[in-house]
């Protein structure tokens, strides 16, 4: 007689398979992917291009949410990755700080020196994050000892191998403070306007006032389900999620970020770094 005593009802079986699959997505959404770093590589062209700025190179990096499931390790990495590319100018888009962790003495000297660590042949630049505004002389306090200028509504001037500029301006993050865009925009029209910004949303107020757009927020929508896209909607984002984007004259790159927010996950939606490289 057969015995049954030791059969696993098939109900059981399909649970524990489905539990374990579960699990297995949990911890590659939560401890693998958001750890693993990437770059993206983008050729930029515009009639407005110096000629002589042919081979210029911008890295870009965003949303970094210290201490949620971005780390000292995962911050060495980014900054590793950055200067491999040996750029001329790095620009940093916001949001440092996470609104639900608190920073120790500790980790605030840390990021001071890792930025400090970041290397740029002619200037480093940021602008302030929605998360970061609630903590805004801490901010600026890291940023300014790593030699990063703040963008906040002043246009300035850039050379490369020659004497005609592009320029680059920049406003805080548009969800926390009324952007001024008085003093953004004066200059030659004929010149290139780089513009950076927290939120991709600003594309509203600046479409044609400047010819690329570097922003983040975003964070890719950290879920990303095939042909559907990424399930975390931000504010201030509009439709824009992670890539290239190009409305009228005005090209828009949003970067899906380092860290994770609210859900400490990511899903086919890697932490990326973008590299432009301007062709003349």
């Amino acid at each position: 007689m057969e015995d049954t005593s030791k059969k696993i009802n098939p109900l059981i079986k399909i649970l524990i398979i489905l539990l374990l699959i579960i699990i297995i997505i949990y911890s590659w959404m939560h401890f693998i992917e958001p750890k693993i770093i990437t770059v993206k590589d983008y050729i930029l062209t515009n009639e407005k291009i110096p000629k002589s700025f042919n081979g210029f190179t911008i890295v870009h990096f965003s949303d970094i949410h210290f201490g949620r499931t971005t780390n000292e390790k995962e911050v060495n990495k980014v900054i590793a990755k950055i200067n491999e590319m040996k750029p001329d100018i790095v620009l940093f888009s916001g949001d440092l700080f996470d609104p639900y962790i608190t920073l120790s003495d500790n980790n605030i000297t840390f990021l001071k020196e890792a930025f400090s660590n970041i290397n740029a042949k002619i200037k480093k630049y940021a602008v302030y994050g929605d998360q970061d505004i609630t903590n805004k002389d801490k901010y600026t306090e890291i940023l300014n000892t790593a030699n990063f200028e703040i963008l906040n509504g002043t246009n300035n001037k850039i050379y490369y191998n020659g004497n005609i500029p592009i320029y680059i301006s920049g406003i805080s993050s548009i969800s926390k403070e009324q952007p001024d865009y008085s003093k953004a925009f004066k200059k030659d029209q004929d010149s290139l306007q780089l513009f950076l910004s927290h939120e991709p949303g600003v594309i509203m107020d600046i479409k044609n006032q400047a010819d690329f757009i570097f922003s983040g927020h975003t964070l890719g929508g950290l879920i990303k389900i095939p042909f559907i896209g990424g399930i975390i909607k931000q504010e201030n984002s509009l439709n824009y999620e992670s890539g290239k984007y190009i409305e009228d004259k005005t090209t828009i790159f949003v970067n899906n970020g380092i860290g994770t927010e609210d859900f400490s996950l990511r899903l086919f939606n890697f932490p990326t770094i973008y590299c432009y490289r301007f062709k003349a």
